[in-house]
């Protein structure tokens, strides 16, 4: 019987880790949100300077979300705003109105988004800033599913 080369075992390790990654990629849990066409939206989404890896981690996780976000509260639209709050919160619907109210006329130039160091796994804090000075800070939730939300109502900002 003959002997696998060495390069032949590595080439077939190759292969079975792009297969583990390509299955592992088609099986994870989408977001439940996405960007509509429109409004277009211009937001930039960064970490806070740190020394630390945590903020650069988050700010890549949470990148669509906080697009999502400036979009929705763009638009005007209280219900799919409300749809980013993290389920296990109340009063969603009531929180969303009163953002759109004081930021929606905001949401329209180009907007910062700066991720703070999270001081414990799951959550985080965001300031937004917006194009004309005003300024933002949103909590954001992560669930056991690694799917991001915003605090949005009433409720523990740990997922149940």
């Amino acid at each position: 019987m003959k002997k696998a080369s060495a390069p032949a075992l590595s080439v077939v390790a190759v292969l079975v880790l792009a297969a583990s990654a390509l299955v592992w990629w088609l099986l994870r849990v989408p977001a439940p949100y996405a960007l509509s066409r429109t409004p277009e939206v211009e937001v930039t989404v960064r970490p806070v300077k740190s020394r630390y890896p945590e903020a650069g981690e988050v700010a890549g996780q949470v990148d669509l979300l906080l697009k999502v976000y400036v979009q929705r509260l763009e638009a005007g639209d209280t219900a799919e705003l409300s749809e980013l709050g993290a389920p296990w919160y109340t009063g969603r619907d009531a929180a969303a109105r009163k953002l759109i109210t004081r930021y929606g006329a905001h949401a329209g130039d180009a907007v910062q988004a700066v991720v703070q160091d999270p001081a414990v796994p799951n959550l985080a804090s965001v300031e937004l800033r917006f194009g004309d000075g005003q300024r933002q800070t949103l909590g954001l939730s992560r669930d056991h599913d690694d799917v991001w939300w915003l605090q949005l109502g009433d409720g523990d900002p740990v997922a149940p």
